[in-house]
């Protein structure tokens, strides 16, 4: 079936509780932002994530990291940004004045009978901008962007499960283990991880009520759908325009034929991809930072904010990818903005010894070698780079695209010069994609390159977006109308990204997904046994990779403890189940109140010896569960699959299912 449940839920409940949270937003603040559509939603979503992985980050550090604690951060920031008060005066008169406010608005409400809420409540004076603000045709065309680019890139994605050999492997199973510790608040020293990523994906499954696996496996489509977004925001916004940002949007979502993904490994979130999402709005910050609706002060506290939530994320981003970028764009402040780009230096290296020095005092405490773990995160040790999708070698691409970008380059240089202003971020852009193109081209050994194809697959469709438009800006010589203008660029456009779609997309994706995949059917049991029982209130019988989905969930048994020592202790507890006394002294003997016993049907092993092996423990498993029913347990098939079999022991009657237990 076309996009399994366990794909959708989260997304969509993290899409409803982001809206949630801005509406509640509208109707507490005394102003809102003069920003609008994407200009407003792209930095909003970019400041949120980086305020809470900070925020997350420092309540693991005290060990407090719990859904309540958060739940209860996000009403007090609520109440206060409510009741807007000003710390520099007495807060004392302040409060009195807003309880005998909230009492008069409540009686007056009242006793005229009207509602609490209403159109008011809603419509908000502006805060004063120096940026102009969109028109009605670019709003219009944003919104309508915004709803559609990330459906269609994470119908792309999906499309390309079925060449998944990611899920379940045993690099998907660690990361799982990682997700499951930040419950526990374990963080540091995970070779080749800064965790920051991990603290995401636990948080959206707490927020979303789903399990860690179903966050860890819908993650990747969700942040791969809002980076299509952010790409198109950041090249309209270099750009001016419409066309090159929606081109550079699509190429994300569909021209699988040009850039380095792996397809095999669709399914897999990637931590680069998530700084990204933050990194991108950032960089755009850097060079205009009057977009920022906040004041200079407030800026550079955000600028901190969100450099550090980058290095938490991902160190090659932070370090390798950002520090270069920020060099470039010195070059091109120095003359003219000094100032401006010395505070942004400020913030990045403020942020890059805020977070050196709390790893620098972790690893001096727990005695880990700070230098290996920094080196372990500029290279790659479950990423590999293969391709063979692509339209042609990505050597030979990367030739192509070299060429390319230098040539268009000196466009952009030509064109600065004459208006300075309007490619300055295009000029900054092309200038550090040539210095990755280079440093991708050279293979010196210095970057891995592995890590730089996932940085490409981001930058090659903005690179993409900004070649049109200095191709588009070219055809200005023509005189067009707008009107003949625009038209010309969305029949162009159409075509070409049409064309090259059907050309190019993967021959294997299909809009429908394997009923027999064994991962599918795995996470629709483990989903409806998490959903509908209370945690450690059952235990689960599976072969031991499974063994991560019980962590903070359920209590884990493998088959060998079923087959060969759960029958006595079937027969001890059953006989004094009833006897709490002889219970109390013999715990042990105690059987979790339901059993679920997974039992597959068809077993892909290609080692024939293993193979047998397993047959003859399923084989055993069966026969347990009919010596049970012989004896008079009740046991049902819970769930059934052509490949598989989730049998239910109940061991104490409505004990463990949350609805019989409410109802």
């Amino acid at each position: 079936m076309f996009l399994e449940p366990y794909l959708l839920t989260g997304p969509l409940r993290i899409i409803l509780l982001f809206v949630l949270i801005l509406l509640i937003h509208r109707i507490v603040s005394t102003r809102i932002s003069a920003q609008s559509a994407l200009n407003f939603l792209v930095p909003t979503i970019a400041l949120v994530m980086a305020a809470v992985l900070l925020g997350g980050f420092i309540l693991i550090l005290t060990g407090i990291f719990d859904i309540f604690v958060i739940i209860s951060i996000i009403i007090g920031l609520a109440v206060l940004a409510f009741m807007n008060l000003n710390f520099k005066q007495p807060l004392k008169a302040q409060l009195r004045k807003i309880y005998t406010r909230s009492l008069l608005y409540i009686t007056i409400k009242m006793e005229k009978g009207q509602r609490f809420l209403d159109r008011d409540n809603i419509i908000k004076p502006k805060r004063k901008h120096s940026e102009h603000g969109l028109s009605q045709y670019h709003r219009n065309w944003q919104l309508a962007i915004g709803l559609l680019l990330p459906v269609l890139t994470y119908i792309s994605r999906s499309s390309l499960f079925q060449e998944d050999v990611y899920t379940l492997s045993s690099s998907w199973f660690s990361k799982l283990n990682f997700i499951n510790g930040i419950s526990a608040n374990t963080w540091f020293f995970q070779t080749g991880e800064m965790m920051g990523d991990y603290l995401l994906i636990n948080l959206y499954a707490k927020l979303t009520h789903i399990t860690n696996a179903q966050a860890l496996q819908s993650f990747g489509l969700l942040e791969s759908a809002l980076l299509s977004l952010i790409i198109y925001w950041l090249v309209f916004k270099i750009s001016r325009k419409q066309a090159p940002g929606i081109f550079a949007g699509l190429s994300f979502a569909l021209f699988y034929g040009f850039l380095p993904i792996n397809i095999d490994l669709i399914a897999e979130h990637k931590s680069v991809f998530t700084a990204l999402i933050i990194a991108l709005p950032t960089m755009y910050f850097c060079i205009y930072p009057q977009s920022f609706s906040y004041s200079k002060k407030a800026k550079f506290y955000w600028l901190i904010t969100l450099f550090s939530a980058i290095l938490l994320l991902d160190l090659f981003v932070g370090v390798l990818l950002l520090l270069p970028y920020l060099l470039v764009l010195f070059i091109f402040k120095l003359k003219d903005n000094l100032k401006q780009i010395t505070q942004v230096l400020l913030a990045y290296f403020f942020s890059l010894a805020f977070i050196g020095t709390i790893y620098g005092i972790a690893a001096l405490l727990i005695k880990e070698d700070f230098g290996a773990f920094i080196l372990s995160n500029f290279y790659s040790f479950d990423t590999y780079t293969y391709n063979p999708h692509l339209v042609a070698p990505f050597r030979d691409l990367m030739d192509y695209y070299q060429i390319a970008a230098v040539v268009f380059l000196l466009i952009a240089i030509y064109n600065y010069f004459k208006k300075s202003h309007k490619w300055l971020a295009s000029l900054v852009f092309l200038s550090f994609i040539n210095l990755m193109f280079g440093i991708y081209q050279l293979d010196t050994g210095l970057v891995d390159l592995d890590i730089l194809s996932q940085v490409l697959c981001i930058f090659l469709p903005i690179f993409f977006g900004i070649i049109l438009n200095v191709m588009v800006n070219l055809f200005s010589i023509f005189n067009f109308s707008p009107k003949v203008g625009i038209r010309l660029e969305v029949i162009i456009g159409s075509i070409v990204i049409t064309v090259l779609t059907i050309f190019t997309f993967p021959g294997v994706a299909t809009l429908n997904f394997k009923e027999n995949k064994t991962e599918n059917v795995v996470f629709k049991a483990y989903s409806k046994i998490q959903s509908q029982n209370l945690p450690y209130s059952y235990a689960v019988v599976n072969a031991l990779p499974y063994f991560s989905f019980s962590r903070n969930s359920h209590y884990y048994y493998n088959y060998d403890y079923f087959n060969n020592t759960y029958i006595e202790l079937d027969r001890r507890f059953n006989r004094y189940k009833n006897n709490f006394e002889y219970l109390q002294n013999n715990p042990d003997i105690i059987l979790p109140e339901t059993m679920y016993v997974f039992v597959y049907k068809d077993i892909q092993e290609a080692n024939q010896a293993k193979k047998a092996i397993v047959e003859k423990q399923r084989n055993l498993t069966l026969e347990r569960l009919e010596l049970l029913k012989m004896k008079g347990r009740n046991v049902d098939v819970y769930y059934e699959d052509k490949n598989l079999e989730v049998y239910q022991i109940e061991n104490r009657e409505r004990a463990s299912n949350i609805n019989e237990l409410l109802f």
